[in-house]
């Protein structure tokens, strides 16, 4: 007797080929969403980038409205002469309230007040080291290392003094400027600075301070208060022609911070430096009296 016939596409070869059949669409389901949801991510995180971008464009305009007001209002003061309280002059770091979750971070340093590198006679910045509370002989070793620094000739200033050859002789691959400081932060260089003394003599040491006279009692009281009683009793208040002056301003907002650095020749010569920058020195500071002008300014301004 013979087999009943099968119906077509129900043998062993039809449903396998129905199996591969559907493992193949499932296959390419699984494709298309890999593709799909990486689109997803990329358009996700494109966004994301570009709300980061925007954000940093925001706070950098408000970084740089700020310290162009800041300017505006010393040089307002100078002309006018003006003396009504604003932002402490002596780089004290304000802390100002702008809007919810956003603060801006405000450093004014007068220079007229600080040490020159390029200005200041040898003896005077000794003195002023070791009150600060660098060791003698360290003290003394900067001050011939300064001058020969700056000054044009090749010959050792005596007690310490570095010229080309002791740079060599401390295996330094470089050597003496023979020319002024371009920045304060060249004291690296220097054969007998260490980071910690670095540290400690930064805050108070400028190139803009053209005259060379600083205020050698207002520096001990700020970075080396134990010394006060060891000042000499000619170390009175030194006048500052508040001339030149530092500003660092740092806008921030949540995890989003933007900055600016800037010199200011308030002589004529407006903005001599104008850095974009965020200071990793302002991470904090103290409300003032000041912030109130410019949270008003800028809310004005939006």
């Amino acid at each position: 007797m013979s087999a009943p016939a099968r119906a077509p596409g129900t043998g062993p070869a039809d449903a396998g080929e129905g199996g591969f059949v559907l493992l193949s669409v499932l296959a390419i389901f699984i494709v298309v969403g890999a593709v799909l949801a990486g689109a997803l991510l990329q358009v996700r995180s494109a966004t994301g980038l570009a709300q980061a971008r925007a954000d940093a464009v925001r706070l950098q305009g408000a970084a740089d409205g700020i310290a162009r007001l800041i300017a505006y209002e010393l040089q307002l003061g100078r002309v006018y002469r003006r003396t009504e309280a604003g932002l402490p002059e002596d780089g004290t770091v304000a802390a100002c309230p702008l809007a919810p979750g956003r603060v801006a971070l405000v450093s004014l340093q007068d220079q007229g007040g600080l040490i020159d590198l390029n200005a200041t006679p040898r003896p005077a910045m000794e003195e002023a080291f070791r009150l600060l509370g660098v060791p003698d002989r360290d003290a003394m070793a900067l001050g011939a290392e300064i001058v020969d620094y700056r000054d044009a000739d090749d010959a050792p200033e005596p007690n310490g003094g570095a010229e080309l050859a002791q740079y060599r002789a401390r295996g330094l691959a470089w050597g003496p400027r023979n020319g002024p400081f371009a920045s304060a932060d060249e004291i690296g260089r220097l054969p007998s600075m260490t980071p910690a003394l670095a540290a400690r003599l930064a805050p108070v040491l400028t190139v803009y301070n053209a005259g060379g006279r600083f205020d050698l009692a207002a520096l001990v009281r700020r970075v080396n208060p134990a010394a006060s009683r060891s000042l000499p009793g000619s170390a009175g208040p030194v006048p500052s022609p508040r001339q030149a002056f530092r500003l660092s301003v740092v806008v921030a907002e949540g995890r989003a911070r933007a900055g600016r650095s800037a010199i200011l020749d308030l002589g004529g010569g407006g903005f001599l430096v104008w850095q974009q920058t965020v200071a990793p020195d302002l991470v904090d500071g103290v409300g003032h009296p000041a912030c109130a002008m410019l949270a008003a300014a800028l809310s004005a301004g939006r």
